[in-house]
């Protein structure tokens, strides 16, 4: 176990390796389904499509780590080299993975281009949430003199309604007769930070004065343990009876579910006086699984004579151990953190004093040091 210090934001190191392993869940499902279609049964399907759903709020849950610890690490600005760093760890990684992902798929040279070019300027790949990240590193950089002065009472709702609005719209319209308008529609509209401006907002005043917001979550804990079954109850209904049909966590009913489930994670985890090795490892990995685990399901074998829950077990672990094998063997490397991004700092081999400690842990995914 690893005990506590005052000066770092433990709950977080929880819900970035809980939403880590939830984006794996995703993708193991996701295979699941495709390869075992045709054997499993109707209640195996749905109990899969409902873990699926669920495990939808791991990357919504990444923007909202980014912003908390971009606040609280940065109140008053963000160095000179702070983009400079950034593109070195995070986007250099997303190039390389987004080409490599679509060496994986590509049948041909000329479709390896096109999936390259699509995965890296257009976001084609599960690495998309790195350009998010950077549009609310922007923003951050932009707004956060205005956020300090604007009322949390007004921006939240404002973000809330703009990211629904937003959301909304690709959800109640049908496309335009074309390639492009096709894949805005079906994933291209995920890119804009207006689809993601709310989980942004929070974490930013959340980050601000985050003992305060910890005091008034853990006070308000009935509320998390109702709301997050109930949301989650919303989100399963609404799929069920096709009130809603996107497949996906741009959902207008995931928004809600995210919050409280992210709530209710922070409050859990202040109950513990220290953090598990296991959550330490998983968060100290969890980058690096994020952009390895989906590019490793391309090569898992199809196995229709398995349990499809036995079939998603053996995807899940083989995404998780060999992202994490993967990231180990190359970590001594420094090479290697321009290809599968940082491995982050552990805490238990690296502590400052006071309350710029923080910054050790700081950016998108947590995974970079300060600056």
């Amino acid at each position: 176990m690893f005990m506590k210090s005052q000066s770092i934001i433990y709950e977080l190191f929880w819900v970035r390796a809980i939403a880590c392993l939830a984006v794996v869940l995703v993708h193991s499902v996701f295979v699941t389904l495709e390869q075992s279609m045709i054997s499993m049964s109707q209640l195996e399907e749905y109990i899969l499509i409902a873990l699926r759903f669920i495990a939808f709020f791991g990357t919504p849950a990444f923007v909202f780590i980014s912003e908390v610890l971009l606040a609280r690490a940065y109140p008053n600005g963000v160095p000179n080299d702070f983009f400079k760093k950034r593109i070195h760890f995070l986007l250099y990684p997303y190039i390389f993975i987004g080409i490599l992902f679509a060496a994986g798929q590509a049948g041909s040279f000329q479709q390896f281009t096109t999936e390259a070019l699509i995965n890296v300027f257009l976001g084609g790949y599960t690495g998309y949430f790195i350009l998010i990240i950077f549009q609310f590193y922007i923003l951050h950089v932009l707004l956060h003199k205005k956020l300090q002065r604007w009322s949390p009472w007004y921006v939240i709702p404002t973000s809330l309604l703009i990211t629904i609005l937003y959301l909304s719209f690709f959800h109640v319209t049908s496309p335009p007769g074309t390639w492009l308008g096709e894949y805005i529609w079906e994933r291209g509209h995920w890119l804009p930070f207006f689809g993601w401006v709310f989980y942004f907002v929070v974490g930013y005043y959340v980050g601000k004065d985050y003992e305060r917001v910890k005091a008034w979550i853990i006070r308000r804990r009935k509320a998390w343990f109702i709301l997050t079954p109930a949301t989650l109850l919303l989100i399963l209904l609404s799929v069920r009876f096709d009130i809603l049909t996107v497949v996906s966590s741009k959902r207008i009913d995931n928004i809600f579910f995210t919050v409280s489930i992210i709530f209710l994670m922070i409050w859990l985890a202040s109950r513990f006086n220290h953090v598990p090795r296991a959550i330490m490892f998983i968060s100290k990995y969890s980058f690096n699984i994020y952009l390895l685990h989906n590019l490793l399901l391309l090569f898992f074998p199809a196995m229709p004579w398995l349990n499809p829950f036995v079939y998603m077990g053996l995807a899940y672990l083989y995404a998780l151990v060999g992202a994490i094998f993967i990231a180990k063997a190359l970590e001594p490397f420094q090479w290697s953190n321009y290809l599968i991004g940082k491995v982050l700092p552990d805490p238990r081999e690296k502590v400052s004093t006071g309350p710029s400690s923080v910054n050790t842990h700081n950016t998108a995914t947590g995974l970079e040091e300060k600056g």
